[in-house]
């Protein structure tokens, strides 16, 4: 479990979000709790575990303030090739798709999340029709 700050309309128990990474603007030059918003992995999805008393102004987000909150690292689900299924563990390569068009491009593509990053598998689910003729199952991955 770590602590961060989220804005304060977001900071409730089950929330989860992805850290995208630091904020280089100036919203954020001199503040003095920049650590503690930036001390996540970039690309990495949490959720907000419980919630502190304690808040401070921001510059950056809508309504001005962020809480304290604790969050644990969670998983996700997306889909991965048939051949890198393989054992309990497996490194997250999106399927190269060529097609955005199609109607699962944002569950096989999952916003925000690292990839070549070695992810427990905690689901293999059913195998997806691909129009592009990938083999392809649904899985639900863990941060290891």
């Amino acid at each position: 479990m770590g602590l961060t700050l989220v804005p304060q309309d977001l900071a409730t128990p089950g929330h989860s979000f992805t850290f995208l990474g630091p904020n280089d603007g100036e919203e954020c030059t001199g503040c003095p709790v920049r650590r503690l918003c930036f001390d996540l992995e970039p690309g990495a999805r949490y959720q907000v575990q419980k919630t502190r008393d304690v808040t401070h102004p921001c510059n950056l987000h809508e309504g001005g303030r962020v809480r304290v909150v604790e969050v644990e690292r969670i998983g996700f689900r997306t889909s991965m090739e048939t051949k890198r299924l393989r054992g309990t563990a497996a490194t997250f390569v999106p399927v190269p798709c060529e097609y955005p068009d199609c109607k699962e491009w944002a569950f096989c593509h999952p916003f925000g999340v690292q990839t070549d990053v070695r992810y427990g598998i905690e689901e293999i689910g059913e195998a997806m029709d691909c129009p592009m003729d990938f083999k392809i199952k649904r899985v639900a991955l863990k941060p290891l």
